[in-house]
Formats: structure tokens, C-alpha cells, sequence
């Protein structure tokens, strides 16, 4: 009786864990634009040996706080990080988290929020609550996968998304949602003039159809040595336009690369970068080996050491 208990147990761990990967379907033909970080592949190659350097005091403190509070260690019970919407991302983006969570001990926590309520989706709860006065909306659609949004009609729509069964994949989004080895962090957007139109910084970038970013690790004869390969891919719409943004990147990286002196971070990741284009398309390469990127840690620790602290008033 107890293995018969223990094998229907194991078996319920399984489908759970089943349960919570990301599924292309998940994101819906709406979306104009989404973003996964697998953090379990990341946390299993070589590359993440650097991480824990890159943390200061103060972020290893609150990592501790968060774990302590919400029984959420944020470097090993989080698999998968998924951002998807449409349009402005601040209004609507919906945050997918899959992973482990204590929904109970959460659900107490949030219930002390400002104007929290929870009322029924279904056979699920919508968590809802206010800080800093913005509206925010959560789901626990298991245990193991949660949805997050400012606008509670995306979480709502976000769990529905998760139950049907016909739901299939974005077709627009094919790139992003496509499985690619090694891959651990990929971001496509769609719909550049949204993100162009509210960040002024990306004016550069006007007219540019599409953008994918990809990052994965670099395996060598077959062995993760802890290398990172790193791809930008932009649409720029018309041969001229994307003519005119080839020669923008270009000299941009030549004014980076002449600033060793004064940023010599920004200047050695601009003379890793290769900068091609075919026809429309232009493509942004960057390799980075393990021994920079172990330099790269070793600058921000020793700026870190070296800044000036901040005088409390």
C-alpha cells in the first residue's frame, strides 16, 4: 500500500513539474511581442559560475529578505521567465513565472497589501492589490505557474489561454517560440514603433519592422566551457532604411570603441561586436569567451570596491 502511495505520488510530482514548462501555446496570436529567460538552462552552464560576483551586498541581502519572507529562493526555484503582450508593455504585459511556489503562504502575504481582494476565476483565485499607486493581478494557475499583469482582464485572459486545449502557437512570434539548443535568453518584438514611440532613447531604431534578440551559451567540440554567443537581428523594413540604420550602428560602435578611456566596459564589448547586412536584414554578432567574461566580472567587483559611498542624510 505505502509504495502504491508513494508511486502515485511520484507520478503527481511528475505531471505537476510536466505541467509547469512553458508551452508555446501558452502565448496568444495577440502578442506582438515576447521575452523567455530559461533560467534553469542558464543556472546548469558554465557561464553561471560568474553570476553570484555580479551581486553586491546589498542584492545577496535581499534575495535572503525575499526567501525569508515568501519562501521563494529566487536563484533556484524560478525555471522559467516569460514577458509577452501588445503595444505599450506597461499597460498590459503579462509576466508568466513557472517554477515552485508556496501560493498559501503568499496569498497571506498579499492579503496585507493595500486594497487587496480575491475573488474567484473558475476554480482559481485573482489576487489583486495596489503599491506605490499601481493596480497589480495575480494568478497561481498551479502551484508551480503563476501570471502576473497591471490589467486584470490579461490575467484572466492568460489563464484561459493555459486551459484551452486548441490553443496553438503565435504564429508571428515563430522565431522566439521556436526551441533552439543552447539558447537561454531570447526577446522578439514585432511592433517597433510602439516601443520606439515610448522610448526616446530607441529613436535610432525608428522605422526598424522587427527586432530578436538571442543569447546562448557556446559550446567547444561538444563542452560547455562557460562561452556566450550573442545575436541581434533587426528587419529594417526597406532596403534604404535599413541601409541608413547599418551606417547609425556602425558609427555607433566606432564612438564606443574610441571611449576605452573614459568607459572601457562599453568600449571592449563594442570591439567584440560584428555588424553585417543582407539586403534588409542586419545582424549584430557578438562572441564573448569566458576569460572576458571573467574580466568583465572582475571590472564591476573592483568598481564596486572602489565607489564612493553614498553619505545617508
Amino acid at each position: 500500500m505505502k509504495k502504491r502511495l508513494m508511486i502515485a505520488g511520484m507520478a503527481a510530482c511528475a505531471a505537476g513539474l510536466t505541467f509547469a514548462q512553458f508551452k508555446p501555446s501558452h502565448i496568444p496570436e495577440r502578442a506582438t511581442w515576447f521575452a523567455q529567460l530559461d533560467a534553469k538552462a542558464l543556472r546548469a552552464s558554465k557561464a553561471a559560475e560568474l553570476l553570484p560576483q555580479l551581486l553586491d551586498d546589498n542584492a545577496t541581502r535581499q534575495l535572503a529578505a525575499i526567501h525569508a519572507a515568501t519562501g521563494i529562493n529566487l536563484t533556484n526555484d524560478i525555471d522559467t521567465v516569460v514577458l509577452f503582450g501588445k503595444g505599450n508593455a506597461q499597460s498590459n504585459a503579462v509576466l508568466a513565472l513557472y517554477g515552485r511556489f508556496d501560493a498559501n503562504r503568499l496569498t497571506t502575504i498579499l492579503g496585507m497589501a493595500n486594497e487587496f481582494q480575491n475573488r474567484a476565476i473558475g476554480s482559481r483565485n485573482l489576487l489583486s492589490w495596489t503599491d506605490n499607486g499601481q493596480c497589480n493581478n495575480l494568478c497561481f494557475i498551479d502551484p508551480t505557474h503563476a501570471v502576473l499583469s497591471r490589467d486584470a482582464d490579461e490575467v484572466i485572459a492568460a489563464v484561459k489561454q493555459v486551459d484551452n486545449p486548441a490553443a496553438t502557437p503565435n504564429a508571428a512570434l515563430a522565431k522566439a517560440l521556436a526551441p533552439v539548443p543552447n539558447r537561454f535568453l531570447v526577446l522578439q518584438l514585432n511592433n517597433m514603433a510602439d516601443f520606439v514611440a515610448d522610448n526616446q532613447q530607441l529613436v535610432f531604431l525608428k522605422g526598424t519592422e522587427a527586432l530578436l534578440l538571442e543569447l546562448c551559451t557556446k559550446p567547444i567540440d561538444g563542452e560547455d566551457k562557460g562561452d556566450l554567443d550573442g545575436t541581434v537581428t533587426l528587419n529594417g523594413g526597406d532596403l534604404e532604411q535599413a541601409t541608413q540604420l547599418h551606417q547609425v550602428l556602425l558609427g555607433l560602435q566606432a564612438i564606443l570603441t574610441m571611449q576605452a578611456k573614459d568607459n572601457p566596459t562599453a568600449a571592449a564589448l563594442a570591439q567584440q561586436v560584428k555588424i553585417d547586412r543582407q539586403e534588409q536584414i542586419i545582424k549584430l554578432n557578438i562572441q564573448l569567451p569566458q576569460a572576458f567574461l571573467k574580466q568583465f566580472v572582475a571590472n564591476q567587483a573592483a568598481q564596486r570596491q572602489t565607489a564612493v559611498p553614498v553619505p545617508a542624510f
